[in-house]
This record gives structure tokens, sequence and C-alpha cells, in this order.
């Protein structure tokens, strides 16, 4: 297995070589794949990959247009308002999507890239992504970019935000499963109208900035409302690799400043890998509730967002522990993340997820899960996955099992 993913990623760098940006290609792909992960990882760790490589990771040898997808079906016992229900979940793991990248040779070490992706709902075959309107055709990412020396610059819809990609540096889940980091830890998600830009590689370290133009103005007559900006540092070494994210979203009803800060570390030591996050969030003004988030689903995605949304003097620190040991074609998934609200409410919430994973090939795994989640004083978080959500119980909590397959073309 390991002289396997020596050798291709020996062509993978290679083929990358010749520019800044490329370079930082192939240090990023390294840091999400690790040296010798289990088959069963590859698709957590593509989707890694994906959201923090210039032009999604494309291929920096010829101009080139690719078709990929990922379908993800699963089996879920979850608890709901009432009672426990079974169904067919789309999305778990990985959110189901198919999406279309290219990338054009412009010379002179620039290249033109675009980057448009679908979600998808497997288990009725209708449209969806992770905010769940369904809406958008391409509501995963519409994104056009150029890259070169100086790094690359998008503009479109991001495929996630900046302080999404913190996260998932963190994220023993990669940001999917029933312990994934987004389903209780606050972030955004994804945004439209965004300026991005990201830097080339030095030493290890990455920058990234976003600016995402709500393109509305509030009830008190500002046209900033809704719109958002971020700032980031990414490290990848050997094994250790960290970000930290600082993020704010101008309140689209009252103007004040919601703010996010999303750091991450993780640290390969061969035989498992350990995940560790820290963040915060405040919302000083007006109530975030699930109908203004639903009519911010024009702009911007809030990740993670509880059913009883996020109140006035919200003042959140999370804290997260996972690992990931994988052995042969299996991979053994826990993570536990702890919310601690200091807000006047004070809504706790404590979630804790384990899975098991199976390669049947490198593009075909089998997975089962569990996660729980326990609130306090009121606080709405649901268990979910990468798209699919388990509700609240009675007793107020959230808990569901999963047994699943994923499968990448």
């Amino acid at each position: 297995m390991s002289e396997i993913f020596n050798k291709t990623a020996g062509r993978i760098r290679r083929g990358i070589q010749g520019t800044p940006s490329r370079v930082l290609v192939g240090a990023m792909a390294a840091w999400a794949c690790g040296q010798a992960p289990a088959w069963a990882q590859q698709a957590q760790k593509e989707e890694l990959r994906q959201i923090t490589t210039p032009a999604g990771g494309m291929a920096a040898a010829a101009s080139s247009v690719t078709l990929y997808g990922l379908i993800d079906t699963s089996i879920a016992y979850a608890s709901g308002a009432g009672g426990r229900i079974t169904k067919l979940d789309s999305g778990h793991m990985n959110g189901s999507r198919f999406g279309f990248r290219g990338s054009e040779d412009l010379g002179g070490g620039l290249r033109a890239n675009f980057w448009l992706e679908a979600g998808i709902n497997s288990d009725t075959g209708g449209s969806g992504q992770n905010q769940g309107a369904g809406a958008k055709f391409f509501g995963r990412g519409s994104l056009v970019s150029l890259t070169g020396d100086f790094g690359e610059v998008r503009l479109g819809r991001t495929v996630t935000t900046i302080s999404s990609e913190a996260q998932a540096v963190g994220d023993a889940f990669g940001l999917g499963g029933a312990g994934n980091l987004q389903g209780i830890q606050p972030a955004t998600g994804r945004a439209n109208n965004t300026v991005w830009y990201q830097s080339p590689a030095l030493s290890g370290f990455i920058g990234k900035f976003s600016y995402s133009f709500g393109e509305r103005t509030s009830a008190t007559g500002g046209t900033q409302a809704a719109n958002q900006a971020a700032v980031a540092l990414f490290y990848s070494g050997q094994a250790l690799s960290g970000a930290v994210a600082y993020t704010t979203l101008r309140h689209p009803t009252d103007l004040s400043t919601v703010r996010w800060l999303n750091s991450s570390l993780a640290y390969n030591f061969g035989g498992f890998k350990l995940f560790g996050s820290f963040a915060t969030f405040k919302n000083p003004g007006a109530d975030l509730s699930p109908a203004v988030h639903a009519a911010l689903d024009g702009n911007v995605q809030l990740a993670g967002i509880p059913t009883v949304g996020y109140y006035a003097g919200q003042d959140d620190r999370s804290a997260s522990l996972g690992v990931a040991v994988p052995f042969g074609s299996s991979t053994v998934l826990a993570q536990v993340v702890k919310v601690d609200d200091r807000g006047p409410l004070n809504r706790d919430a404590t979630q804790f997820g384990v899975a098991y994973l199976y390669a049947l090939s490198k593009r075909t795994t089998l997975y089962a899960d569990y996660g729980k989640v326990k609130n306090r004083n009121g606080a709405g978080y649901a268990l979910t996955g990468a798209t699919s959500q388990a509700g609240l119980g009675d007793s107020g909590n959230s808990d569901a099992v999963h047994v699943g397959v994923r499968h990448a073309f």
C-alpha cells in the first residue's frame, strides 16, 4: 500500500513542478493525503485536497476538462419529534455531487480555471446541496480563477468558505459523517459573490483572503448588509499541519458584526493521526434565527446553525479532539466536540461520533457510524453528516445510526 501511494505521489509531484502555484498544489495535496492513508480514507482526503488547493487541485499539466462525482447513500435510524424514524439519506459521509473542472495553460506560468459543482440527493434523484434549499443548480460551487506565480484569484460562489477550510484541517471526519465539526461548531459554509485570493506557498505557509458581497440592503438602510470577509493562515509540514481563520459577517438586519475564529491542528504519528480544533463565535446583534438564515441563502450559508438559531448576545467557545486510525482497508474515526456558550442563555452542547469505514476499492467504501448531540438550556444542535441531518428527540437531544456506501467517479 505504501509503495503504491509513494509511486503515485511521485508522479503527481513530477507533474506539478514548475511554478510556485504548482508547488502549492503538491504541498497541500501531501498534507491532505498524509504519507500512507488506508484506502477507506481516500474520499475524505480528496475532499480536503479539493477545498484547500488552487482550482480544486486540478492537474497543472495540459489544458483539460474533467467530469467527476460522488454518490453517498445510507440507511439511517435517527431521532425525531415524536419518535425515531428509519429512512434513506443522501450525502452522509460526503455530499453527493457531480461537477466539472477545467484548466487552460495560458503560457508563462499563467492558467485559467473553472469549477462547477452541483449537489444531488441520491435518495430521490433531486437537486440539493448543504443548505438543503435545492434552488441552485451548481449550489456547491461555481467559480472561475487565474493561477500563476502570484498564487490564485477566484471569482464566484465558493465551494467552501475559508473558515470551513480551517475547520477541515482539524476534523477527523473530513467535514462529513456523524462526528464532523460543522454539525455543532459554528462556522460559515458557502458564499455567493466572492472575491478570493490565495498566496503561493512560502516555507509551508499559505495565506488566504476572501470578500463576499451581500448585494442587499438592511432594514436600517445599510448597503453592507450580509457582506462577509475572511482571512486565514495555513501551515503544512511533514507531519504537522495547522490553520487559523478569522471571519466577519455584517448582520443582515441590524448591521452588527458577527465574528468567527476557527483554528485547527493535526499531527500524523504514522499509525494514527490526531486532530484538534478551537473556535469562537460572537453574535452581538439581533437573533440569527432559522428564518433569517433562510433569507441569507442567496448570500451565505451558516454551517452548523442550531434549529433554534443563534440568539442576540450568544458568545460561544468550542473545542474538539479526534483521531483517525487506518489499518489495511479499514479506518476507524472518533471525535468529540464541546460548545461552551458564555452568553446569557448558556446554551451548551456536546457531540460525539464514531465511524468504521471499509474500502472495497479505491473508489468504493462501505461505512457505519453513530453520533449523538446532547443539548443543554435550550440549545438546538442536531446531528448532521455532510448533508444529512437527524431531528431533535423529545429529550431535546439528537442521535442517529447510519450504514451506507460511497462511490466516487
